[in-house]
C-alpha cells in the first residue's frame, strides 16, 4: 500500500482496484448508448481513479474505495 518512503504505491493501487474500474464502466454501458464502447469507458475511469489516487485525503473520514467509485464514475461520465 505504501513504499519505502511513506507514499501511496500508485501501482498497487491500480492493481487493486482494476476490477472495480471495469465493474463499473459495465454497469453504466447498460444505460448509454451503443455507439460507446467499453473499452473507452475503462480508459477514462483508470483516468479518474489515478485522479483519484492522487487527490485523496484519508483524514476527511471516507474510505478510499468510495471516494474512488465516485471519481472513477465521473470520469466515464
Amino acid at each position: 500500500m505504501y513504499n519505502a518512503a511513506g507514499r501511496i504505491d500508485k501501482d498497487q493501487q491500480v492493481q487493486r482496484l482494476a476490477p472495480l474500474v471495469k465493474r463499473i464502466a459495465y454497469h453504466l454501458m447498460a444505460r448509454l448508448p451503443a455507439s460507446v464502447q467499453v473499452d473507452d469507458l475503462v480508459q477514462n475511469g483508470m483516468l479518474g481513479l489515478l485522479d483519484a489516487i492522487d487527490r485523496f485525503e484519508s483524514g476527511m473520514g471516507a474510505q478510499f474505495e468510495t471516494y474512488a467509485a465516485q471519481r472513477i464514475r465521473g470520469a466515464m461520465l
